[in-house]
């Protein structure tokens, strides 16, 4: 997925790593995000492949690496962009802790549970910043995206409330 985030923002204007990384800060972080010690290795590899190359720049005495997509990666990610996609559950780490939390006291259960729905909170208020800030500016489908996760995370944290609640109210220990 990474491969083809970064083939995407390349087709819309050349970039630095850097640049990237905030890309996918600002607009796709609730469905992509990646540190730079993941986005470097793949921009070489996309390099090696032909799929993208770069040039350096110096900008304010500092040397840049300029990447820009080539003939061969733009043919390579309009041909993922037009396969359909499929569906899969998530695979997610809550669930499966969730799953095993009869082993857990009640009360611990319930505290890694309000836990958990705090970071989604968390990440749920980063959306709602990033729709503030820059919502406006984005294209149909940018918002579409951001619109997705906002409802996605909005269905997480009242699914969740709702799991403490029921378990307060029953009688495991």
């Amino acid at each position: 997925m990474l491969e083809f985030a970064i083939l995407g923002f390349l087709l819309d204007r050349d970039m630095t790593g850097y640049d990237i990384k905030q890309m996918m800060v600002l607009r796709t972080s609730n469905f992509i995000d990646a540190s730079f010690g993941s986005i470097y290795p793949m921009l070489k590899r996309l390099e090696k492949i032909g799929l993208i190359t770069f040039s350096e720049i110096v900008e304010g005495n500092r040397f840049k690496k300029m990447y820009t997509i080539t003939q061969k990666g733009r043919e390579h990610f309009i041909e993922w962009l037009q396969t359909p996609c499929t569906f899969s559950p998530f695979n997610q780490e809550f669930l499966a802790k969730l799953f095993f939390y009869k082993h857990l006291k009640k009360n611990d259960a319930i505290l890694n549970i309000e836990l958990f729905r705090g970071t989604v909170q968390d990440a749920m208020e980063k959306l709602s910043e990033i729709e503030r800030t820059i919502g406006d500016g984005m294209d149909p489908f940018e918002y579409a995206s951001l619109s997705f996760g906002r409802t996605y995370y909005e269905m997480v944290l009242n699914w969740h409330e709702k799991l403490i609640d029921d378990l307060k109210n029953t009688s495991l220990e």
